[in-house]
């Protein structure tokens, strides 16, 4: 059963039904904050038929796990609008949550509460991505991006995933899911709002998890490309910036 604080409407979970390693951890990793997620199964990549791969995709760069990505994705956006929740939080199976998990999440909802609608708040790192320190204010939290910090964490309104919808009822789709949203939140004027300092960390970014929608490197060397990025970007990059 779904259990959540009343500061969310809800969390979904992006899972593929075979992936129980990560479903396990990501239960783990909500349960310590008394939190649990519904997961999105639906559209994994055996489901995807020729008709369904016609009507959102076109073009041959992505694989069939990109696609069941993004699909669930879509799916996720889906039951937001459905059930008119105005706070989701989008979690993917192999995110890492601090331990300042519910603080940081809670007050960037609520610096974001009086924010008018259509935007995405981003609570993760993505690719260690960090609003530079000048621009930084105390006690503040939340600052406006030109880019989103990838799909692993983000929280959404159902007025906003609605429009994301639309232009995805429109049109077909070649990138990865991030890429996509990205181009979509540009041109539909959706603001993209990150969370400073970030809570989450993608487990398939800092090694603990091997990638599943792209090449990369061994774990013990992704662990260490992430953690070098990391100081560099965090830290050493902050001293001018």
């Amino acid at each position: 059963m779904q259990r959540t604080a009343p500061w969310l409407d809800g969390i979904l979970v992006v899972n593929p039904r075979s992936y129980v390693e990560r479903r396990r951890h990501v239960e783990a990793q909500l349960a310590r904050f008394g939190l649990a997620g519904e997961f999105v199964h639906a559209w994994d990549a055996e489901d995807i038929d020729a008709a369904t791969d016609a009507r959102y995709f076109t073009g041959g760069e992505l694989n069939r796990g990109q696609k069941s990505c993004t699909l669930k994705h879509v799916e996720a956006l889906r039951r937001i609008v459905a059930r008119g929740w105005q706070r989701a939080l989008v979690l993917e199976d192999d995110v890492v949550l601090a331990p300042e998990f519910v603080d940081g999440v809670r007050a960037g909802l609520d610096e974001t509460a009086a924010v008018a609608e259509p935007y995405v708040l981003f609570v993760g790192s993505g690719g260690n991505f960090y609003t530079p320190r000048s621009e930084r204010r105390p006690g503040r939290r939340v600052y406006p991006a030109n880019k989103g910090r990838f799909t692993d964490s983000y929280v959404i309104g159902a007025p906003t995933a609605q429009r994301r919808l639309q232009w995805i009822d429109a049109h077909k789709m070649h990138k990865p899911t991030d890429v996509t949203f990205d181009a979509i939140d540009r041109e539909l004027g959706i603001r993209l709002l990150w969370l400073e300092p970030p809570v989450v960390e993608q487990g398939s970014k800092n090694g603990l998890f091997d990638s599943s929608l792209e090449a990369a490197p061994p774990r013990p060397v992704q662990r260490i490309k992430f953690a070098l990025e990391k100081l560099r970007r965090k830290y050493l990059y902050q001293l001018w910036r």
